[in-house]
């Protein structure tokens, strides 16, 4: 008997108790195995914010997948999910050469963002740097545009920005870049038009032609729109029509505003005005182009430009005036006479240095129409008028139309005649100028049409100083003037004033009268002052 002696609980003196048997632990492992349902334990998840789990997919890794997406990466059961819910799958995965080094890409990723490493901000350095260089190469293009420079002068602005110290690097300098500089300043421009126009109301165009260098047509369309209160013109595009016809202009106009996204579904409706020129194209009854306009947009109203109309109302006045047709004659000759010769442009400075007067060049009356143009030609006049006469009296020796504007340039009834038109024009110049304002209402131009006819009714010829000593001692600024003075000037100048208000109210007679009083509440101007009492 060995010692010690242990104790069987259930044993009996005289009989040996039998060995227990031992048990088969591999089959009895694959039973429990087999009846056991493994799940997804929460716990394993603390400290392992990588860890997801859902129904579908089982058990995936956020980082893993995440990497992923963006290279390409060795895949492992965690990135399409597993339902093998162990904890020792877990932890194979966590310890995966696949997991650490999505981590690493993670952690360095992180690191960037923050800017915590030195090749990060090396590249950030080197990128401003970059960028600046850029930023200078847009701000020249679009300096050169919008001072309608050419776009070669693009290369030569960047060697001036060098020699200022002002980097612009080695590349994008020619003229290629900068139209490509020039289409992506156009384009961020649409883009904010577009979102302006996704809170505009109401909206009209203007559309204007000319031609270009190459004396192609061109059409230039503004759009014009309110803003919490704030009247915004912006440019919408310029193109080539086929031709002016109005049925070429209707078409151009339906393309740009289907390019500029105008007529979708969002704004279609809000197009309720169009301005433009009184030409039988745009403003045709029947065909013009805003007939055409009304018949897709019954609610549109087309606007004949009122300085257009004032152009047009003091031209109708002077159509078959004599004096007027020989007034013109002597301004563009003038101008034309001194432009086209350096030698006579700098004997006339010498006489405006001589005779130590305020003088300047003849100004051209004939370029755009606008009467501050021939406001400032009328002025210029009588202002250079001795320098004129005594450096075209020298030149008259040896240039015959020297002469020719020496003796139009001493003539009573020419001069007497200019010196009227100069009083009568400075008041519809004033209205012209404000009619080009770009936060004129249609109320505003209605008091200031009305307040332009009352000075005009006002005016006298007696109250002209200059007109009555012109035509008393025939003489102007000590100069002899030449003619026998039998014209009534002042029968003339109520003519032309009579005339100017009649073609006025012909001119700005509208068909929507009632419709334009209705926005006289939209000028303050209107409104009563404090002291004043309503009715």
């Amino acid at each position: 008997m060995s010692w010690p002696i242990r104790f069987v609980p259930g044993s009996k003196p005289g009989i040996k108790r039998k060995a227990p048997q031992e048990k088969n632990t591999v089959i009895d492992k694959k039973k429990y195995e087999e009846n056991r349902v493994r799940e997804f334990k929460e716990e394993w998840q603390r400290e392992r914010d990588w860890l997801k789990y859902s129904v579908e997919k089982g058990m995936t890794c956020s980082i893993c997948i995440e990497v992923g997406q963006t290279r390409s990466f060795p895949k492992s059961t965690f990135t399409s999910g597993s339902k093998n819910f162990r904890f020792s799958t877990v932890a194979d995965h966590e310890t995966s050469s696949v997991h650490l080094k999505s981590l690493e890409i993670t952690k360095s990723r992180l690191a960037a963002e923050n800017r915590e490493t030195v090749a990060h901000k090396s590249v950030i350095s080197m990128n401003n740097s970059v960028r600046n260089q850029i930023i200078n190469k847009f701000r020249n293009i679009h300096a050169l545009i919008k001072y309608n420079r050419p776009i070669s002068d693009f290369i030569w602005l960047n060697k001036l920005d060098e020699a200022k110290g002002i980097s612009h690097g080695n590349t994008y300098n020619n003229q290629k870049a900068a139209t490509t500089f020039l289409e992506n300043i156009s384009a961020c421009e649409k883009e904010k038009l577009e979102k302006m126009m996704d809170v505009v109301k109401f909206f009209s165009l203007t559309m204007d032609g000319s031609t270009d260098g190459s004396t192609t047509e061109q059409e230039t369309i503004f759009i014009r729109f309110s803003v919490h209160g704030k009247i915004t013109t912006r440019f919408l595009c310029i193109g080539e029509p086929e031709s002016t016809s109005s049925l070429d202009l209707f078409k151009f106009v339906e393309r740009m505003m289907n390019e500029n996204g105008l007529n979708d579904h969002r704004h279609v409706q809000k197009f309720i005005g169009f301005g433009s020129d009184g030409a039988s194209n745009m403003t045709g009854v029947k065909n013009g182009l805003v007939a055409r306009l009304k018949e897709g947009h019954p609610e549109l109203i087309g606007v004949h430009c009122i300085a257009h109309r004032l152009e047009l109302a003091f031209r109708d006045v002077f159509k078959k005036d004599k004096m007027y047709t020989q007034l013109s004659t002597l301004l563009l000759g003038l101008f034309y006479f001194y432009k086209n010769s350096s030698k006579q442009r700098k004997s006339l400075r010498e006489c405006i240095k001589v005779l130590d007067i305020n003088g300047t060049l003849p100004h051209k009356i004939n370029s755009t129409r606008w009467l501050p143009h021939m406001k400032r030609a009328l002025e210029n006049l009588f202002r250079t008028f001795p320098a004129f006469l005594s450096q075209l009296q020298n030149a008259s020796h040896v240039n015959p139309k020297a002469e020719g504007l020496a003796k139009m340039l001493c003539n009573l009834q020419i001069l007497a005649f200019a010196s009227i038109l100069e009083d009568i024009v400075k008041p519809l110049a004033r209205l012209s100028l404000m009619f080009q304002r770009k936060d004129l209402t249609l109320a505003d131009a209605r008091d200031a049409i009305s307040s332009t006819k009352d000075v005009l009714n006002l005016f006298e010829l007696s109250k002209s100083q200059r007109t009555m000593q012109i035509l008393e001692t025939k003489q102007f600024l000590g100069y002899s003037l030449k003619g026998n003075g039998k014209m009534d000037m002042e029968k003339k100048a109520s003519e032309i004033v009579g005339g100017i208000i009649k073609q006025m109210d012909l001119r700005y007679k509208d068909d929507n009268e009632e419709l334009f009083s209705s926005t006289l509440i939209a000028s303050f101007r209107n409104w009563p002052t404090v002291n004043e009492s309503v009715d």
